[in-house]
């Protein structure tokens, strides 16, 4: 399935959310859809860049924030804008995924 192949996922990745003093830790997988081969194959190519750029991202947001399901769409918005940005190719990320977003 040509779609499948789009999509790249990070896995396993744990930060500590803005002002939780290291008391707090996010764990998530991400999955971006990519418009295509060759914007996922510049995404994987870059992966540990990328990795450091959506941690960063999303370790600057409060645990109250990570919780709140009504900001989890705006947070796939922001993060595809960052990587597409990174990537320096408008709308390279179609879509973003969390199968994986458990705050502890």
């Amino acid at each position: 399935d040509a779609a499948t192949s789009l999509v790249y996922t990070m896995d396993n990745l744990v930060l500590n959310p803005a002002e939780s003093g290291g008391t707090r830790f996010l764990l998530f997988t991400i999955a971006f859809e990519m418009k295509d081969q060759a914007q996922h194959d510049a995404l994987k190519a870059r992966d540990a860049e990328m990795r450091d750029v959506v941690i960063a991202a999303l370790g600057s947001r409060t645990v109250e924030q990570l919780a709140d399901m009504a900001l989890r769409d705006t947070l796939k918005v922001d993060l595809a804008k960052l990587v597409s940005k990174e990537l320096k190719k408008k709308k390279a990320v179609k879509r973003v995924y969390f199968p994986q977003f458990v705050i502890q």
